[in-house]
């Protein structure tokens, strides 16, 4: 009779209340990657640097090792000369734009100076500049170490962050091109596959080389 009572009794019921949780911001990281060589650019275009080049070579048994040779250049050149030997163009259209302003300017003017071209850009443009130089002193990535992207802070040398942020984007583009190589394979016939396949295997000894010279800069 007891159990039957309690069978009787209405059960109290529970409404379930999903926690809410901040929702993650996915980081693009090209964008990131081409924000910071305009801001590398900005504040450091018309400086003189020694960067160290690591030239690829093959000794007596045939190992690929990396030969250092330090080379004197002013960062807007450094940059400019090494997007230019790998065709890369930026992606955003914005920065893209601002990048060739840039360059134009300091390869044209002995005596670079911010506020002067800023006042000298369309609005717009102009305001882009600002927020990312204001960014500059604030502004820290999350996490890009999880993502084997690495970030100096200020009390590096100005050579070394130029070059591991060229070496990461080089890096990113090597690694959605792999991505998309690997698309392509799901929808080719099996006598396409093998040349995309040789393309993948490529594309992933780049991708080490450009990850040994990063760890090297690092």
């Amino acid at each position: 009779r007891e159990v039957g009572r309690k069978l009787q009794t209405p059960q109290k019921t529970f409404e379930v209340v999903p926690s809410e949780k901040e929702s993650i911001k996915k980081v693009n990281f090209l964008y990131e990657l081409e924000r910071k060589i305009i801001e590398l650019l900005m504040l450091y275009g018309d400086i003189e640097e020694e960067f160290e080049e690591l030239i690829l070579e093959t000794n007596e048994k045939g190992e690929i090792g990396f030969k250092p040779e330090i080379v004197k250049a002013k960062v807007f050149e450094k940059i400019y000369l090494d997007l230019q030997d790998d065709e890369i163009e930026f992606a955003n259209e914005g920065f893209k734009i601002l990048y060739y302003e840039i360059i134009q300017k300091l390869n044209l003017e002995q005596d670079f100076q911010i506020d002067v071209f800023v006042n000298e850009l369309q609005p717009e443009k102009a305001s882009s500049i600002t927020d990312i130089l204001m960014d500059e002193e604030r502004y820290s990535l999350h996490n890009w170490e999880g993502k084997q992207i690495y970030v100096k802070e200020k009390k590096h040398t100005i050579s070394q962050v130029v070059s591991e942020t060229i070496l990461n984007l080089r890096r990113h583009l090597v690694s959605e091109k792999i991505n998309e190589l690997s698309e392509e394979i799901k929808k080719q016939d099996v006598d396409q596959r093998e040349s995309s396949l040789q393309d993948i295997v490529d594309y992933l000894t780049l991708k080490k080389v450009l990850s040994e010279k990063l760890n090297r800069v690092l």
